[in-house]
């Protein structure tokens, strides 16, 4: 299925497997479609959300999700933005999401 698929690449990426090995080509297209390497769960649902996003952004113009069009995304926006001002209780924003979100005009 899919979700082995995507493992597999993962591990192969990180050299967890060794054989095969993933060639230039396949990572370059791979990241061209923002495939996340992470072998963290919490990071890939994180970049999921992100996909989820650039999705929306693409489709409307912008990132103002309401609660009617999509609630998890809502809350996922609504999150970042916390994370952002670095709110007690929230995992401080890293670098990279930051330079992902401006990608989409976020509204900080």
């Amino acid at each position: 299925n899919l979700y082995d698929w995507m493992d597999t690449q993962r591990k192969l990426y990180h050299g967890i497997v060794k054989k095969p090995t993933l060639s230039d080509t396949q990572i370059e297209k791979l990241e061209d479609i923002s495939f996340c390497w992470s072998l963290d769960g919490k990071e890939r649902a994180w970049h999921e959300k992100y996909t989820e996003a650039v999705e929306f952004f693409k489709e409307h113009g912008h990132i103002r999700v309401t609660t009617k069009n999509n609630p998890s995304l809502y809350n996922w926006i609504g999150s970042q933005g916390k994370r952002y001002k670095e709110t007690k209780g929230q995992k401080p924003i890293s670098e990279e999401e930051l330079e992902l979100l401006e990608q989409i005009d976020f509204p900080f």
